[in-house]
């Protein structure tokens, strides 16, 4: 039996990565894979709705690019438990995601990358923050983006700004990826494609220009896929416009702002949204906490309170 990892999976095959050996291998799915036992505290036991529980059942498991595997007679045989699980992009076993946004065309959106930001700490996966296309701003408009995004850079998070014509902020970006598992993930038409054609002279994903009709990209990445890389692998993943909260409960969404985390409410189970006195408010008010995103907050913390109300 040998073990690797999963680069790329189309159609039931799967290009795998052989750890001992460093050789690539092409291999089917063995059919009992497809439905096995877990137990509740399984990584491949993942809520569904609000209202199911996590328990012992039956469940129908499919390998996804980034799963370690043993394998034998050209067939997987067993999927190892996963470290984190990502539905979308849809990848397991990650380092760091970076978050790919346009400055223009598409026009940045601070809700959007917001909601991403939110799914990856409940995730417990690591985020950066990386803007393409300044070129496409006015001097003033880069100087206000940059003013607004160091306030994430405050809070904890690596934010880069790179133009692809030209390589610009490239060199900066490179040190993250070195021996790293890292997904590229964001905002759609934000050019992640040519953001990795230009990290890595001679590659040639496939992009596409955005439609000036409707003001947002097409999805030219279908599938994810690892590329090697710095010694790690970069995985391009399909880009989205909208995301969800389905499985995330009202009571846990501030837990998911970092920022929110160093004000310690006196009342317990505190929302910050209506209690008087809340100490979260108050850093809104005095600017130790940037108020659009507190309004992002309020906007997810009512979503999440009339999706609840569906189930």
């Amino acid at each position: 039996m040998s073990l690797g990892r999963i680069i790329k999976g189309v159609g039931g095959i799967y290009t795998v990565l052989d750890l001992d050996t460093k050789e690539y291998v092409t291999l089917g799915l063995r059919g009992k894979l497809r439905n096995i036992v877990v137990d509740k505290d399984s990584s491949f036991n993942k809520q569904i709705t609000h209202k199911t529980k996590l328990e012992t059942k039956i469940i129908k498991i499919s390998p996804k690019v980034g799963d370690y595997v043993a394998y034998e007679d050209n067939l997987i045989t067993e999927i190892r438990p996963r470290i984190n699980d990502l539905i979308r992009p849809s990848i397991a076993n990650v380092d760091q995601v970076l978050l790919i946004f346009a400055a223009k065309k598409p026009d940045f959106q601070l809700n959007l990358l917001d909601q991403f930001l939110v799914l990856m700490e409940k995730e417990n996966v690591k985020a950066n923050i990386i803007i393409t296309k300044i070129d496409l701003l006015t001097e003033e408009e880069l100087v206000n983006l940059k003013q607004q995004l160091s306030y994430y850079e405050k809070i904890g998070y690596k934010v880069f700004f790179v133009n692809s014509k030209c390589r610009d902020g490239f060199e900066e970006i490179i040190p993250i990826f070195k021996d790293k598992i890292s997904v590229l993930s964001g905002q759609t038409g934000a050019g992640k494609s040519t953001f990795v054609n230009t990290l890595i002279p001679g590659f040639n994903l496939q992009t596409q220009e955005i439609s000036e009709a409707l003001g947002r990209g097409k999805h030219t990445t279908t599938a994810t896929e690892l590329y090697e890389f710095e010694g790690g692998f970069i995985g391009d993943t399909p880009g989205f416009s909208k995301l969800d909260f389905t499985l995330i409960e009202e009571h846990e969404i501030k837990d998911y702002f970092i920022d929110f985390t160093h004000h310690q409410c006196k009342y317990r189970g505190c929302l910050h949204d209506k209690e008087p006195g809340c100490s979260v408010k108050k850093a809104v008010e005095s600017g130790e906490i940037l108020k659009e995103r507190y309004e992002n907050y309020l906007k997810f913390l009512t979503t999440i309170k009339q999706t609840i109300k569906k189930y």
